[in-house]
């Protein structure tokens, strides 16, 4: 029977550099340059996935007849200071063989931290293999207010998947 398949985290892309030209006479370089927009120091919370309410479940069959089932059930993305963050899913991953029922099996977690950094309202988040980030693929995601918006990789047995989890922020998780 194939082995479990991963899920792939993403990672986002920022554009531009954010560097600005000299500040112009008389001014100092600090209020010729205002702070660049990041996002919150804050917890979010997955809200959809590809637009529908989670949990949300994805079934495909292999060539070989094997059907794999992942259930979502949470992200929660936590941007912390320093430009370190910490992604921690919540997902339920069942296989059987041609012609068996698919079981319930248990919730799984995976956590992965790292660092990030905005330019625009675009986000570059940047796995640390050494802590639950090997393996992950680099993606473009977004913020704007409250909400951040991160598109992520998943194989669901021999499928790959791409996925766009919107996160709301939710201060009562810190």
């Amino acid at each position: 029977m194939p082995s479990v398949s991963r899920i792939l985290l993403a990672a986002i892309v920022a554009s531009g550099s954010g560097l600005r030209g000299p500040a112009p006479a008389g001014q100092s370089p600090a209020a010729a340059a205002p702070r660049p927009a990041e996002p919150a120091i804050a917890s979010y919370v997955s809200a959809r996935l590809n637009g529908k309410p989670l949990p949300v479940a994805d079934k495909a069959t292999d060539s070989t007849g094997v059907q794999y089932l992942i259930e979502f059930e949470e992200l929660i993305l936590t941007i912390r200071p320093n430009h370190e963050f910490r992604a921690a899913l919540r997902y339920r991953q069942t296989l059987a063989t041609k012609g068996e029922r698919l079981s319930q099996d248990p919730i799984r977690k995976m956590t992965v931290y790292g660092s990030w950094s905005a330019a625009g309202n675009a986000l570059r988040f940047v796995p640390d293999p050494k802590r639950g980030g090997g393996g992950l693929t680099i993606l473009a995601g977004t913020f704007s207010g409250a909400r951040i918006e991160v598109p992520f990789d998943y194989r669901n047995g021999t499928v790959t998947r791409r996925a766009r989890v919107l996160l709301v922020r939710d201060d009562k998780i810190f």
